[in-house]
């Protein structure tokens, strides 16, 4: 159920930026023209690679047993929280990553920022303009996320009422995208 709920907010924002099959299937999901492009280009490093970049949170990944899904081929898009938006999370968080319970908790936490596909900066600003100013688009949790414009830049909405702002520019890694956000989203329980 959750993964059909996923797998439909994804179509329907896709739908929204009014583009064609770039002839790029990814877990049921239809990419837009322009991720074909950026799935193209010569990107050395993968997800993984990127996220390594960020000792805080590889060590989540890590925890979680996620480097393969990042690793893969499968196209993803990371809403990577900055250093000092990780460094805000609870110390429970932090404490006891290799046990079990553990595990299913720090899953949650980045299943829910991570969305099926390549999603760019240039999707997401369509998706706002063409839902009158908001778009839904849902996690790989099946949890959704609201976008809609802030200033010049993008605000997300995260399902625990909490929301966070993208930062910098996108990073593109051979199997995706990376956008920087400035605050950790919560799953809704």
């Amino acid at each position: 159920m959750r993964r059909l709920v996923a797998t439909s907010l994804a179509a329907l924002l896709l739908a929204s930026c009014g583009q064609g099959d770039g002839g790029n299937q990814s877990a049921g999901n239809t990419d837009l023209e322009t991720n074909a492009a950026v799935a193209s280009g010569a990107r050395s490093q993968d997800l993984a690679a990127l996220v390594g970049g960020n000792p805080r949170l590889a060590q989540l990944v890590k925890a979680a047993g996620m480097e393969p899904v990042l690793a893969g081929k499968e196209p993803y898009t990371l809403l990577l929280p900055s250093g000092a938006a990780l460094d805000k999370l609870d110390k429970a968080t932090w404490e006891g990553l290799d046990q079990p319970a553990q595990k299913a908790r720090i899953t949650a936490l980045l299943r829910g920022h991570i969305l099926p596909g390549t999603i760019l900066a240039a999707d997401l600003n369509r998706a706002v303009e063409n839902g009158n100013g908001k778009a839904t688009i849902a996690t790989m949790a099946g949890e959704p996320l609201t976008v809609t414009r802030e200033g010049d830049g993008l605000k997300i909405a995260g399902p625990g009422g909490q929301s966070a702002r993208i930062v910098g520019a996108e990073q593109p890694a051979r199997n995706g995208v990376v956008h920087e956000i400035d605050s950790v989203l919560a799953p809704a329980s």
